[in-house]
Order: structure tokens, then C-alpha cells, then sequence
């Protein structure tokens, strides 16, 4: 099941969850990405009635293209609106208690440093959702933890979203950072074409069966289960002409078939040419 966590998530706020239309306007959001989407309700203004009608609203909306309903904090709006995930802050439900809540639903914990990484993972939590990356105007006056919150977030070894500041052009370095996928507000909420602005995302993440590579300091994206040799041969090298580096240790030829590329590996492919 978690390997179906989308990609691409775009988060709400109070601002966010009042805008005029907003189901349309998801629904063309999820056009456009289909399954590789969520999109979280994250609100703490709305009265409940209105947060569940609009939880409703936008599941609906969302449903038909394969795309997730995430709630926030609302572990019984999540189980009433029937939302794939729950996201728990920090002064929000355990992940016991919001399994008891909502059985059906995945739940991930937002973090922001070592200490929450390591109670998340203790708790048992799903996927988790680390920030601030970036410096954001959300936050203008929270933490800015960088990419190292997201390493240290995914050596637990679950599915990791990097939040805070995201944008297209920061999301490789994001996935590279050993991050899932990304979360946004602003980058796709505020664009001047919501839908363009996920294609945007989309463009810069791994698609489904792909993980993300640097190649010789370059991102790039890979078959998901490649090889190094199998790796070779679909950027046309000849082994015998290349020394591999692996995560900066030197592989042997005759280990090339048998050396697995994992997300986020680091690779460094040398050419030699022979003389006679």
C-alpha cells in the first residue's frame, strides 16, 4: 500500500481551504497527475460541519482520477470522508490513537528534527513528513532544517515527504535527499495555473517504476530495479572502457550485474581510452 503513496502532495491552509470553487479546482489539479496526487485538507478555522462537507467535496472530486484525500489532525473527518491518509502534527493524536479512530487510513507524522523523527518511527508511523526544507513564507519565522532532515527522516526507512519551500526546480534535490515525494502550499496553490504548476512538479519527480540517480554529479532518472551493468547499457557504455564508482566505492566488472541501484545512489562513471 505504501508503495502507491503519490508523489506530488498539495497541502491546504486556512487561506486555501476557503477558496470559492475549490473542488474545481482540485479536480483539474487531479486531471493532470491522475494517482500521482494527494491533496492534504489541512485547516484548524473551519467548523466541523464545513470541514466535513468539504473533506467530502474534494474526496469526490479526487476519486475519480485515482488521486488522494489526505486530512490533517481530523482523524474522525478522515474516517467519515473516507480519506486514504491521516497526517498527525506535533501536538496532534499518537499514531495508536488515530488507527483507532481511522483503521482504514494510513497515518503519517509531520517532524522537524531528530527527536520527532525517532518518536515517529518508534509510534510506528506510516510515511512521514519532514520540514521546514526551505525557508517559507508559511513559516516565515519557523526553523529552516534543510535537506538533512529529510536524510535523516528516510534512514528510518519509510516513505519520506519534504515540505517547506518546495518548488519544482527544489524537488529533485528533494527526491535526491532520499525524500518519496514533496508537499507544497504556495508553489502550486498560488501559481497562475495550478494544473501547469503540478505538471511542473511532476516533471522533476520519479515516475511510477522510476527512482532517482546522480550520474557523474548530474540528476537523473532510472528504471526502478536496475543494475549497475543494466545501467551501463542503457547509456550505451561499453564496461570495459568505464571505471564505476558506486556511492564512492570503486565496483569491480565482474560485480557490475550483480550491484543493485538504489534510490538517491551516488555514481561516478570515468572513461579511459587504451593506446597502442
Amino acid at each position: 500500500m505504501i508503495a502507491a503513496l503519490p508523489r506530488l502532495h498539495a497541502v491546504t491552509d486556512d487561506r486555501v481551504a476557503r477558496i470559492e470553487g475549490l473542488p474545481r479546482l482540485v479536480a483539474a489539479m487531479a486531471a493532470e497527475a491522475g494517482a500521482a496526487l494527494a491533496v492534504h485538507l489541512r485547516t484548524r478555522t473551519l467548523p466541523a460541519g464545513t470541514l466535513l462537507a468539504l473533506a467530502r467535496e474534494l474526496g469526490a472530486a479526487l476519486a475519480p482520477h485515482g488521486a488522494w484525500l489526505v486530512v490533517n489532525d481530523r482523524a474522525d473527518v478522515a474516517r467519515v470522508a473516507l480519506a486514504r491518509a491521516v497526517v498527525s502534527g506535533r501536538t496532534g493524536l499518537g499514531v495508536a490513537d488515530v488507527r483507532r479512530v481511522a483503521p482504514s487510513a494510513l497515518v503519517g507524522r509531520s517532524v522537524h528534527d531528530a527527536a520527532e523523527i525517532r518518536a515517529a518511527a518508534a509510534e510506528g508511523s506510516d510515511f512521514l513528513v519532514a520540514g521546514s526544507v526551505f525557508a517559507t513564507a508559511s513559516h516565515p519565522q519557523g526553523p529552516v532544517a534543510g535537506l538533512d532532515v529529510v536524510r535523516a527522516a528516510a534512514a528510518t526507512g519509510r516513505p519520506v515527504l519534504a515540505i517547506g519551500g518546495l518548488t519544482p526546480a527544489r524537488a529533485s534535490d528533494a527526491v535526491l535527499a532520499g525524500a518519496w515525494g514533496v508537499a507544497a502550499i504556495r508553489a502550486l496553490w498560488d501559481a497562475a495555473d495550478p494544473a501547469a504548476a503540478v505538471r511542473d512538479f511532476l516533471a522533476a519527480l520519479p515516475r511510477d517504476g522510476t527512482i532517482a540517480l546522480v550520474v557523474n554529479g548530474e540528476a537523473r532518472q532510472a528504471r526502478r530495479g536496475l543494475t549497475l551493468a543494466q545501467l551501463l547499457d542503457d547509456l550505451a557504455l561499453d564496461p570495459r572502457a568505464v571505471v564505476v564508482e558506486h556511492n564512492r566505492r570503486i565496483v569491480r566488472r565482474d560485480a557490475l550485474a550483480a550491484t543493485p541501484v538504489d534510490e538517491g545512489d551516488a555514481i561516478e562513471l570515468v572513461h579511459f581510452v587504451g593506446g597502442g
